[in-house]
């Protein structure tokens, strides 16, 4: 097995041994939004964007030597889902939806056991999503929606292999293994089934054809009120 490696790791990071004194003034580039298409079987509107692609948002997250960019996903009208690789330890969060509409960062949080974190925005979203009630058979397709790359949004389908101890943490929690691929920024992108229905999130991949993602249970355990999460608290 090809060996697995985080997504939405630094994109851009200042050349070793330069010493910073301060955050890095530095800013993400441009990306095209995605246009409108002819709406597909597959698709929730006349846009042509499925639930899982309305609800993405683009990350970047900034940390004082160094951008992440990654994909979050609206839980419901003021919290967003995304990993904790992605915003631990950053000093900014920038989040856009599909249409390009900023959304400002009023907090965020990351779990103590799993890669997965809670941002909550000032403001509300029009879209949530819906949590799946049972989790994927092996061999069911499973969609990915995210920016890979930074942008711009794309869904990629493929099945769920079986359960595997996560590489990344081999005492941890068992990962979803999944045949599609998936690549940086791609990274808190939420894994939905045929019915729209989130059952998971991508946090790793071989950046060939494979990937993993938290499993619906320790989804909801992170969910959960009583939860063990750490505030995003840095600064430079």
């Amino acid at each position: 097995m090809a060996e697995r490696r985080r997504l939405g790791v630094a994109a851009l990071a200042v050349a070793a041994g330069v010493a910073l004194a301060a955050c890095a003034p530095l800013a993400p580039p441009p990306y095209a939004t995605p246009t409108p298409v002819e709406a597909t079987a597959t698709a929730s509107s006349a846009d042509g964007f499925t639930d899982s692609e309305r609800i993405a948002l683009r990350v970047w997250a900034i940390s004082c030597d160094a951008y992440r960019n990654g994909t979050a996903w609206m839980l419901d009208e003021t919290h967003a889902v995304t990993n904790r690789h992605v915003v631990r330890d950053t000093t900014l969060i920038q989040l856009t939806d599909y249409q390009g509409r900023e959304y400002r960062v009023a907090s965020a949080e990351y779990s103590t056991e799993d890669d997965l974190a809670l941002i909550t925005i000032d403001g509300t979203f029009p879209e949530a999503a819906t949590i799946g009630e049972e989790e994927p058979a092996i061999g069911d397709d499973l969609t990915v929606s995210g920016y890979a790359l930074g942008g711009p949004l794309a869904s990629v389908t493929g099945p769920y292999v079986d359960l595997r101890v996560n590489d990344l943490d081999p005492t941890g929690a068992e990962i979803y293994y999944l045949r599609l691929l998936a690549r940086e920024g791609n990274s808190g992108s939420p894994v939905t089934d045929a019915a729209g229905d989130v059952v998971g999130v991508v946090f790793s991949s071989d950046g060939e054809k494979y990937a993993g993602a938290v499993t619906l249970p320790r989804l909801e355990a992170f969910l959960a009120d009583d939860a063990e999460r750490t505030e995003v608290d840095a600064s430079c």
